[in-house]
């Protein structure tokens, strides 16, 4: 068993299939019914979003089974290793193109990070619990800064050549409005040097 913020992640059967069983965890700080709802609404949206991202011509597990009162959502095992663990120059790239795809079609991710994706001989996202539509330009830089953040902290020494390689993921698949939300994130890190000074 993984344990993460929002779910528990199981290792089971579908049929005669290996599969991952998510299932998001009650939150005993949320009011009881606030707290059934939101779980069944998340387990809803994951479960279209990363059928969405297929039909896009993205990697993501096949969606086997949902039960949104359980909020659960039972899925193919992807075999691999989490791209934090590899992360190289070439999955940047690829995690970019990933990315931008989703933008095109205004869909921000919410957790940007190597860790939601597994990397085999190609990659695989396989988290989008926290992604929602969005056309707002400031919602994509969130996503793009959040993953620019990790690459900083984590691999500080591959960071350039990493978040390089990521932007030129990006622009492989839309580069008409990256220029944009680069100088959005700029505006966002500007706006939270002065909130801590």
């Amino acid at each position: 068993m993984f344990k993460g913020a929002e779910s528990n992640i199981y290792l089971t059967k579908w049929y005669d299939k290996k599969a991952i069983s998510k299932i998001r965890i009650p939150k005993a700080y949320r009011q009881r019914i606030l707290d059934d709802d939101l779980r069944r609404r998340r387990t809803i949206s994951e479960s279209k979003m990363l059928s969405l991202a297929k039909e896009f011509g993205l990697r993501t597990p096949y969606i086997y089974f949902v039960d949104p009162f359980r909020a659960e959502i039972v899925m193919e095992f992807v075999p691999g290793t989490r791209a934090s663990k590899v992360l190289t120059p070439t999955i940047c790239f690829d995690i970019g193109r990933y990315v931008s795809t989703l933008h095109l079609h205004n869909i921000i991710h919410g957790d940007l990070t190597p860790a939601n994706f597994i990397a085999n001989r190609k990659i695989t996202m396989i988290d989008m619990g926290l992604s929602f539509y969005s056309t707002r330009r400031e919602d994509k830089a969130m996503d793009i800064r959040l993953f620019k953040e990790i690459l900083k902290s984590t691999f500080h020494n591959s960071f350039s050549k990493f978040f390089d390689e990521f932007l030129d993921g990006y622009k492989s698949v839309n580069s008409k409005e990256l220029e944009k939300i680069l100088e959005r994130i700029d505006v966002i890190e500007t706006r939270k040097r002065y909130s801590v000074t």
